[in-house]
């Protein structure tokens, strides 16, 4: 993305002048006095430890990547989800490792007052510096996703980035494009985003490496699409592309991931249980069939297991078509569904394995059948546990339901290989609380 280095440094210069801010403030908040030399240092050695894991969430949360340098909206879920983790590590960190300070009160001064000063610095400062100055761009390429990022751009001031020009390839002839740059590049013009795989733009790419040294900043198209819009091109995305993106593995991320997973599950189950019992109930007083129903969903590895569901219906039909059509949500089933205490008994799915707190939802294996044949690339979204919740159902608000949708499917595949290629411990926070945010709302899909 198009931002040099020193503009990620005087990111990170003004990051941590206000966290040694927020830790002179909070202590004259605490004491209601200007803190003396020795009295803050003691405490800045203390908290050079909290500063140094700030500014590694910082960088898994992604505060100093360019697509979230470029898109303001990125900011307030990446900042939130950063100083929640960082929090809950500062807490282990004082509270529980023995040193000399334990300044509980102070502690929590410094998060309360970091989260404002950031916040403020990266929203209402930032953008008037010349380091996040709107920028002009060409943008080359052709067909939806295209016309998608013009639409999306055109007149709206949320976005550090303004298209001066769009350009079709198939409209021009050979060596038009780098005599449109070079005229663009001399009124001023320093960003281009362009379709690396339209094959005219392919075939001049080498006549663009001049402009490149004279500092023009060249963008893959799919890696802007995917800062505007939180999902991947699919039509801009090929065997290689999900080669490159898609087969590391990281394994301290996977061990720690399922060690939430299982920690979190067995404490869930635990303090779910009264709610459970007490759907129980209202589920046998009203009458019907089993209380809980088992449905089978295709999980990792493309292999077949079944969630556990308080049941919500009259009966369970196993996704058949004919049997939907007999069958209606019950009203205490409407409750239920509402209040999500439905979902509840998946928890036992995520301690034993087959789900995972955070990841792409699972389909019925005759739906995801017709979703691997009709879908290129849908058999991807198996190469991870899938989830309870996840980045689609946080930010696909048109997904399908019922029968099989390939429109709406496909859509709902592009942010599930976006949170594919992005997992991190960073996005997964940001989920987590997008997750509990639409549950106290009772929203999301």
């Amino acid at each position: 993305m198009p931002f040099a280095r020193r503009e990620t440094a005087l990111l990170i210069f003004g990051d941590a002048l206000l966290l040694i801010t927020s830790l002179w403030l909070a202590l004259v908040l605490r004491n209601f006095q200007l803190p003396t030399g020795s009295y803050f240092f003691e405490h800045l050695r203390a908290f050079v430890v909290v500063y140094g894991i700030s500014f590694l969430i910082f960088f898994i949360a992604g505060l100093y990547e360019p697509q979230t340098r470029l898109v303001k909206r990125i900011l307030g879920i990446r900042i939130l989800g950063a100083q929640v983790t960082n929090t809950a590590i500062a807490a282990i960190v004082f509270f529980v490792l023995p040193l000399v300070i334990a300044p509980k009160t102070v502690l929590l001064l410094y998060l309360l007052i970091s989260v404002v000063l950031i916040s403020v610095w990266r929203f209402f400062v930032v953008p008037y510096l010349s380091i996040a100055e709107t920028k002009s761009a060409v943008l080359i390429g052709e067909g939806e996703a295209y016309e998608e990022v013009l639409h999306a751009l055109d007149g709206n001031s949320k976005y550090y980035v303004r298209f001066v020009d769009s350009i079709r390839p198939s409209t021009l002839m050979e060596g038009d494009l780098k005599t449109l740059i070079e005229r663009h590049v001399q009124a001023g013009m320093r960003i281009v985003v362009l379709d690396t795989r339209n094959l005219v733009v392919r075939k001049e790419l080498p006549s663009l490496y001049d402009a490149m040294l004279e500092g023009v900043d060249f963008v893959e198209f799919a890696t802007f699409y995917e800062g505007l819009t939180d999902r991947v091109p699919l039509a801009h995305i090929d065997h290689a592309w999900l080669l490159e993106h898609l087969r590391r593995q990281n394994r301290v991320y996977a061990i720690a991931k399922r060690v939430i997973d299982i920690v979190g599950a067995f404490i869930g189950i635990i303090l779910s249980a009264p709610f459970i019992l007490l759907a129980v109930l209202g589920t046998a007083i009203t009458g019907g069939g089993k209380i809980f129903i088992r449905h089978d969903r295709v999980g990792r590895d493309n292999k077949t297991f079944r969630i556990i569901k308080l049941r919500s219906m009259l009966f369970n039909d196993h996704g058949d078509p004919e049997l939907q059509k007999k069958n209606r949500v019950t009203p205490f089933g409407k409750f239920l569904r509402k209040s999500r205490i439905d979902e509840l008994p998946q928890l036992w799915n995520i301690l034993v394995g087959d789900l995972s707190f955070i990841g792409p939802r699972p389909e019925l294996p005759s739906i995801a059948a017709i979703y691997e044949t009709e879908i290129p690339y849908y058999a991807v979204r198996h190469l991870v546990t899938p989830g309870l919740s996840g980045w689609a159902q946080i930010y696909d608000h048109d997904a399908p339901r019922g029968a099989a949708d390939i429109a709406r499917t496909a859509r709902k595949l592009s942010y599930d290989i976006y949170y594919m290629k992005h997992r991190s411990f960073g996005l997964d926070m940001a989920i987590a609380l997008k997750t509990l945010r639409a549950l106290a709302s009772l929203s999301g899909t």
